[in-house]
């Protein structure tokens, strides 16, 4: 039981992001993830400062030519090649470099695309990994209270029983001490026909099998609720939060989530029967209020980085620059997309999520303010420049 124990607390091998997660460990999985978050993003943060800090020079270089660039399109609206050369004929004057901010985003992009696909089938894969160890955890206790019950008293038949190296040559001694015990009943009942007795001798084999399998179902129940990995009010942090979907997996659930194909639909039911069956122990995991902070706190974060990012004028205003349609898209967009992941996904990877986007949307002011800081700095040392050749 010590190595089934271990079994269930370790992380997936092979997993790149789990053998990262695993070292922030501190003892609950859901504030595990929380903590990784965290950190993550603050590694991630010089990737975010250049592609807001290009991003911020671009905007606020395209807030002071915004006048002239409304000029070149009243006066060559016309012709859209001629438009594209006037302005960056403009961008070049003004050394005004639209290429350099493109490929810092393009680049911010894949990183954070990675990050985010990569870590999502991470999780996935972890909570299936999860799913799988605590049943066969489960398993181990149901077997072990099942077979122990049932062949205990024979110490000769149970040291046999665990010698044997395959499942099949167990199941089968199990199948030849149940026809003994049969056998056994029979020979001991003194009235009734031989088809009655024989009917009596099975039927008393099966009530004692009932009894031993709804004994270990209890304590597997039992064993569950010590070892189940709950956060807050998320029965089941490996599970959706979701009103629809059950804090057990049925086992076509749990196919799904681990990809195991040795565990036959029969066996799980039996040994999770109890946790199955019972509903004051299989509630419903969750109640969509992780979908609910995830879609409001992405469209805070889309709020936030939208308002920093307005270029100032030198008078406190803020000055007008069209926003690009692909900009204001993404305002929509994106907590759409976060909804879609977190309601198809596991509670853990939507905390991540949430985790994220508030990361997201306490850096970004700062970030931005900083930005803000050098731009003023490198044009205030520009206008000197300036000046010092003026008088020269």
């Amino acid at each position: 039981m010590d190595f089934i124990n271990l079994l269930g607390s370790i992380w997936p091998e092979g997993n790149f992001w789990a053998s990262i997660i695993k070292l922030f460990d501190v003892g609950s999985y859901a504030w595990t993830i929380i903590l990784f978050t965290i950190v993550l993003k603050l590694v991630l943060s010089p990737v975010d400062f250049m592609q807001r800090y290009f991003t911020n020079k671009q905007t606020r270089a395209q807030a002071k030519l915004q006048p002239e660039l409304e000029k070149l399109k009243k006066r060559y609206g016309q012709n859209q090649t001629l438009l594209y050369q006037k302005q960056n004929e403009l961008y070049k004057k003004n050394n005004v470099k639209m290429s350099g901010s493109c490929i810092v985003m393009i680049v911010y992009m894949a990183v954070t695309l990675t990050v985010f696909l990569t870590l999502w089938s991470s999780l996935q894969s972890i909570a299936g990994f999860k799913i799988k160890n605590q049943y066969l955890e489960l398993q181990q206790v149901y077997y072990n209270s099942y077979e122990t019950n049932y062949l205990g008293t024979d110490l000769g038949i149970l040291e046999e029983y665990n010698s044997l190296p395959t499942v099949e040559e167990k199941n089968k001694l199990l199948e030849e001490t149940e026809k003994a015990k049969e056998d056994e009943i029979f020979a001991g009942l003194t009235t009734g026909t031989e088809e009655e007795k024989r009917a009596l001798a099975q039927e008393t084999v099966v009530k004692d099998r009932t009894l031993r399998q709804e004994e270990a179902q209890k304590l597997v129940a039992q064993h569950y609720s010590e070892i189940k990995d709950s956060w807050l009010w998320i029965r089941s942090i490996w599970r959706p939060d979701k009103a629809t979907v059950s804090e057990i997996a049925s086992y076509n659930d749990f196919k799904v989530s681990t990809g195991e194909e040795g565990v036959s639909e029969a066996e799980y039911n039996l040994v999770m029967g109890e946790l199955l069956n019972n509903k004051e122990l299989n509630q419903t995991n969750g109640y969509y209020i992780l979908s609910i902070i995830v879609v409001l706190v992405s469209l805070l974060s889309q709020l936030v980085i939208r308002w920093v990012s307005r270029p100032k004028a030198k008078t406190g205003e803020t000055l007008k620059v069209q926003q690009p349609g692909f900009t204001k898209i993404m305002m929509f967009i994106m907590p759409i997309t976060m909804l879609l992941f977190t309601i198809s996904s596991s509670a853990i990877f939507a905390i991540y999520i949430i985790t994220n986007s508030l990361m997201t949307t306490l850096i970004t002011p700062l970030t931005t303010v900083i930005c803000n800081k050098i731009e003023d700095v490198q044009e205030k040392k520009h206008k000197e420049e300036i000046k010092v050749d003026y008088r020269r």
